[in-house]
């Protein structure tokens, strides 16, 4: 077989002509013979020459191909980009290099290419085209190329960490060619579909099965990444899962957080596969481990995210926290023409406490206030912290009449639950409280603004008691 190189291809045709065209002739006398795909397009990446070898690697014919711009052979169309902004350009400096795409056959099947490239040169230098020879990945190139888009993506700081675990589903499930991809949680035998991709479309985040009637089971007992490539044919033939799903071939692995199982990363098809190697298992494990640190990530942000939503003190929601509940309350009231009322809380004399006994001792008041609260009111009511002795009480779906009752309901469960103080003294507390229910179409402030006028007025008149 003649062997040609691209650098010898550039040197033939500058030499063929000297100006800007390409010879399909000289082309088809180079490399009509190679075992390689070679596709030779013009300035504007348009196909002027395919070899045989394209022709039986693409699926395409040589007319189907011809003026046609080579995104059609790209599986990602932002990979043509790319590439475009590489290499593929007349003002391209870059020398004959390898790098690896996704492609896309006529039939829709993709596949990773090992392709070189470059631009090709007339006499004087300027680009007259460009040639790539690509050849179908082995096992290794595509585990490598599917290892750096995991590094890509678990790389990526503007991705939220669902979005890095979906799209790690996704590079195994393009370098499988499989269709179901599963991260499960595993609480006792329930097996809880937390996150999938289903590329056939029948499976939903939340579905529960036994864990006996998944594949994931043999993962589980085996604590290790488990594939079968052919279930029909294998010893697993009975399984529940097959004679339910009929999944032919199957890869997963156990997600452990803190050592302790959190559930599994599993990847399945209708189809069977080639075997599973041991690549394969390295490539699981890996997103395996990756999708772990992900979700101990997401959980630790959740923990600081709430953290920073709750008083230190009261473990009650602090202003912030409190001020968004309420708006987004009172915006669900005025859509919905909701009865929602509040009621301005202030503890009496508790500048005296602080001056008397202590800061501490006024610390132990609001821990026993927001004890006394917390116990208070429907699921849906809640209590905050404003600041400092200052809180807000929050009825959704109740009128000024129930406010008012629960407001007095706190002053008598304040009077009968003493504050131990310093040297065995202690106090009962006692607050002023103003209500105030929604009006149509009234805001946050305004609606706040009238509870406090009408908790003012409960101070004035002696404290220890609700007004409206």
């Amino acid at each position: 077989m003649k062997e040609t190189s691209i650098g010898d291809s550039e040197t033939a045709l500058a030499k063929s002509s000297g100006v800007s065209e390409i010879s399909p002739g000289l082309l088809a006398e180079l490399f009509e013979s190679l075992e390689e795909a070679v596709l030779v397009a013009d300035r504007n990446r348009r196909l002027v020459y395919v070899n045989l070898a394209a022709e039986r690697l693409f699926g395409y014919r040589k007319d189907e191909l011809y003026g046609k711009e080579t995104k059609v052979l790209y599986a990602d169309e932002g990979d043509f980009s790319e590439q475009g902004r590489k290499r593929f350009n007349a003002a391209s400096n870059i020398a004959t290099e390898n790098f690896r795409v996704v492609y896309r056959r006529s039939d829709g099947e993709q596949f990773l290419g090992m392709t070189t490239g470059s631009a090709m040169r007339s006499a004087d230098g300027a680009v007259t085209g460009f040639i790539g020879v690509v050849r179908p990945a082995h096992s290794a190139d595509r585990s490598l190329d599917a290892l750096q888009r995991v590094h890509t993506i678990t790389s990526d700081i503007n991705m939220t960490h669902n979005q890095k675990i979906s799209s790690l589903m996704r590079v195994v499930l393009n370098h499988f060619g499989l269709e179901i991809a599963i991260l499960s949680r595993i609480i006792e035998n329930d097996y809880i579909v937390e996150d999938c991709v289903d590329l056939i479309g029948d499976l939903k985040p939340l579905t529960k099965f036994e864990v006996s009637g998944t594949y994931c089971s043999h993962t589980l007992n085996a604590d290790k990444t488990v594939g079968f490539h052919y279930v029909g044919k294998s010893e697993i033939r009975n399984h529940p899962c097959y004679k339910n799903f009929q999944l032919e071939s199957y890869i997963g692995a156990p997600v452990k957080l803190n050592g302790d199982i959190y559930g599994t990363i599993n990847f399945s098809s209708p189809s069977p596969v080639e075997p599973f190697n041991k690549d394969d298992h390295i490539l699981v494990e890996l997103v395996s481990d990756a999708i772990s640190y992900l979700l101990y990530k997401k959980m630790a942000d959740e923990e600081l995210e709430a953290l920073a939503r709750v008083d230190e003190l009261t473990g009650l929601p602090n202003r912030r926290a409190t001020l968004e509940r309420l708006n987004q309350l009172i915006d669900q009231s005025n859509r919905f023409t909701k009865d929602l009322s509040v009621l301005s809380i202030d503890i009496d004399h508790f500048k005296k406490i602080n001056d008397k006994w202590g800061h501490a001792a006024g610390d132990r008041a609001l821990v026993e206030f927001g004890q006394v609260v917390s116990g208070l009111g429907r699921k849906t009511d809640f209590c905050g912290r404003i600041g400092g002795e200052e809180f807000v009480f929050v009825l959704s779906g109740a009128d000024s009449g129930t406010a008012q009752a629960l407001g007095d309901k706190l002053r008598h469960l304040l009077a009968a639950t003493p504050v131990d103080l310093n040297g065995g003294e202690s106090i009962s507390l006692s607050v002023s409280a103003g209500v105030a229910m929604l009006e149509n179409g009234e805001s946050v402030e305004s609606l706040l603004a009238r509870a406090d006028d009408a908790m003012y007025r409960a101070k004035q008149q002696g404290r220890d008691r609700v007004c409206q």
